[in-house]
């Protein structure tokens, strides 16, 4: 009696299963928007650096331009057509600029979905994170890190391998990234750890995963993850590494670095696949995509290249 029932109990787990496993669905042509900014070049009113489109599109994802100063039904409606957002880097107020107001669009529409179970991830980086860090808490807790221009490896927390950005770090990927300085930062301002430590809404909100400090010893946070949601965060650069060719910066280039960002390339672009939105059509995806914007690259030297937006260009 008692292997019949056994037999039974494990037909059932095993049909189970399968049944969970169906209904998982992998979108292997997953689009994430980046969150353009202002920009003083003459020719344009807002920009997206193409480091982070490239980052995305090496681990196999495409891009949109998320604009700023659109109505909410913009928002709503790019939102049910892209499967993540990454918050970039940058030089505008987290607060009260229109980088921040679109961001807010986002981050609570990300928040509704995923308490519905529609699986959407963000991702902020430098700024972003930074952003990240404000619309959780719904305030400005910077204080001054002197971490401009600094390459670094992480100070893991002792709770990482209890995460789902780092709990399966491949060894050579965390050898790297705990003794080489293969994590660029170019920030004045960040969340200092005790700041974090004393903030209730974030630490209950996001598991720390590193720290580390700036020149004047001061420790801040630099990755986290939400702990209920697919949202993550770092102070640092993963882009730069492969992306940035200032020769005025820092960042490392050799192999081992390049590793490491393509890691968290592949891990962010791999949680955007977990979602099924779509757009429409062919015609309207196609409209969307960055490839439509004018990009600009600067020949003096900092090989840098940005995708241009005026507020008037319409989809």
């Amino acid at each position: 009696m008692n292997s019949i029932l056994v037999v039974f109990s494990l037909t059932v787990f095993i049909l189970f299963g399968l049944v969970v496993g169906a209904s998982v669905k992998i979108n292997n042509r997953p689009i994430i928007g980046i969150l353009a900014q202002a920009t003083k070049h003459a020719s344009a009113d807002t920009f997206i650096p193409a480091s982070y489109v490239k980052y995305l599109e090496q681990a196999g994802a495409r891009v949109v331009p998320i604009r700023t100063k659109e109505s909410d039904e913009y928002y709503k409606k790019l939102f049910s057509h892209i499967n993540g957002a990454l918050f970039p880097g940058g030089d505008v107020g987290i607060q009260v600029s229109w980088y921040a107001k679109a961001g807010r669009q986002i981050y609570d529409l990300a928040v509704q979905a995923n308490d519905k179970g529609d699986y959407f991830p963000l991702w902020g980086t430098c700024q972003g994170f930074q952003l990240l860090t404000n619309l959780t808490a719904r305030a400005n807790l910077l204080k001054a890190t002197d971490a401009e221009d600094l390459a670094v490896p992480l100070n893991l927390s002792n709770d990482y391998k209890s995460s789902r950005l780092m709990g399966n770090l491949p060894a050579d990927v965390h050898h790297s990234l705990t003794t080489l300085p293969v994590t660029y930062n170019a920030h004045h301002w960040g969340i200092w750890q005790e700041t974090f430590e004393k903030t209730s809404s974030l630490n209950s909100f996001y598991r720390v995963l590193s720290t580390n400090k700036g020149r004047k010893q001061i420790s801040f946070i630099s990755t986290m993850e939400a702990y209920k949601y697919p949202f993550y965060g770092s102070q640092w650069h993963p882009e730069a590494n492969i992306f940035l060719w200032n020769p005025k910066e820092h960042m490392d280039h050799e192999f081992a670095a390049i590793k490491v960002s393509q890691y968290f390339a592949d891990f962010f672009v791999n949680e955007a696949r977990k979602s099924s939105h779509t757009f429409p059509s062919i015609t309207m995806e196609s409209s969307h995509m960055i490839e439509n914007f004018k990009r600009v690259y600067s020949n003096d030297g900092s090989f840098e290249l940005l995708y241009m937006f005026n507020y008037t260009n319409t989809f």
